[in-house]
């Protein structure tokens, strides 16, 4: 699926974890069904999807196909986007230029022109019926988030953002500079050069004083200042108060009461955890330099270059020895080993032997690999379920 980059105002500075770089097609376990799974395959050029076992469930007929979100999968029929739904039925026609997927029932869809010499995105939204929301009309705008999306009914030298509900209707006025999402019945914004974080109403609820303003998660908004390529990032509650203080070169929403920080001082960079009140819980993230979340019980962690993995206690599982890992997915987690890929299970042990180009994580029984100019899916034994040539 060719992507295009949804051009949305950013109030928080973007933590792009390290992770290993995968390239592959979308596969994802639908939601009811039995919690039957749809992978995608290819043949003659063409795309569809299979079930775990290999069956065809929808034809190959399509150029391009996204994975299922609520139901529906992004379609590429000719040069133009739609929906399917599981039974390959067209739900969303093909008259988009581009689709995102659909989150709260609602989808971002774009159109592309070409206006002075330049390339024009407008963005609209389809709900799950095919109805069509808000025609493409807006030179930005976000996902929806609690019922409401941010658009943007200015341009990018003159932003004059504000809120449309699932109607398609305005109801906060677009007098904002810059617009983030709503999380925890909030949304940062910027009005006038200055921030603050409104309700659903358009009520200016908290005024602050900081240059980055992030989302509310578990109470807490990640704040701070970026100067010079340098920022200083710390937590506000929601009334304002600075209950974590402004000490951190990157910082991660709370989940689970814990957040994920960087700190620096000089070329020494540390990742820790923090708990709600700034105290250091999980400090064996400080001896590492980089790690994932914790999947499984397990957190790859980075030292010297090479990749392992430690407990929740931060007790060394699987020595570092691996020049990139995934997280650990359905009890086996992708390493790479030299320039090959392959998967061990929590005790280490390869499971499958490190021998594709590329591979992907295990979705449910299966996962994607590439070998040479062979595309398959293996099942946790490293048996080919169902194999096919690449045409590029």
């Amino acid at each position: 699926m060719k992507i295009k980059k949804i051009l949305v105002t950013l109030l928080s500075l973007v933590i792009v974890s390290v992770s290993v770089l995968l390239v592959s097609f979308d596969m994802k376990p639908m939601e009811g069904d039995n919690h039957r799974y749809y992978y995608v395959f290819e043949s003659n050029g063409k795309m569809g999807f299979m079930d775990e076992k290999g069956r065809e469930v929808i034809a190959a007929k399509y150029y391009s196909l996204g994975n299922f979100s609520e139901g529906l999968a992004s379609a590429k029929i000719g040069d133009k986007w739609g929906f399917i739904d599981t039974n390959g039925r067209e739900v969303v026609g093909a008259r988009f230029d581009g689709v995102a997927h659909f989150v709260d029932g609602v989808t971002l869809v774009w159109t592309e022109s070409w206006e002075d010499d330049e390339e024009v995105y407008k963005y609209g939204y389809v709900d799950k019926t095919g109805k069509v929301i808000s025609e493409p009309q807006y030179r930005e705008a976000t996902d929806f988030s609690e019922g409401l999306a941010a658009v943007n009914v200015g341009d990018y030298n003159d932003p004059r953002w504000g809120y449309i509900d699932r109607r398609g209707e305005m109801v906060i006025s677009p007098i904002f500079t810059k617009a983030g999402t709503f999380s925890e019945g909030l949304a940062s914004v910027e009005k006038e050069g200055k921030r603050c974080y409104i309700d659903k109403s358009g009520k200016v609820v908290l005024e602050v004083k900081y240059s980055v303003a992030g989302f509310f998660s578990e109470g807490l908004a990640m704040v701070g200042e970026y100067e010079n390529r340098e920022s200083k990032l710390g937590y506000i509650d929601k009334s304002g108060r600075e209950v974590i203080p402004l000490q951190y070169a990157a910082a991660l929403p709370f989940e689970g009461g814990v957040a994920s920080v960087k700190t620096r001082a000089g070329f020494d960079v540390k990742w820790e955890y923090i708990d709600r009140e700034g105290n250091r819980v999980m400090t064996f993230c400080s001896e590492y330099e980089a790690h994932h979340r914790i999947s499984e019980g397990l957190m790859a962690v980075k030292r010297d270059g090479k990749w392992g993995f430690v407990d929740d206690k931060g007790n060394v599982a699987i020595a570092p020895q691996y020049k990139e890992v995934g997280d650990f997915r359905e009890g086996l987690a992708l390493v790479k080993v030299d320039s090959k890929y392959g998967y061990i299970d929590r005790t280490g042990k390869m499971v499958i032997a490190p021998r594709y180009d590329v591979a992907t994580a295990f979705l449910g029984p299966l996962a994607w690999v590439r070998e040479g100019k062979c595309a398959m899916y293996i099942d946790k034994k490293g048996e080919t379920v169902k194999e096919w040539q690449l045409l590029w």
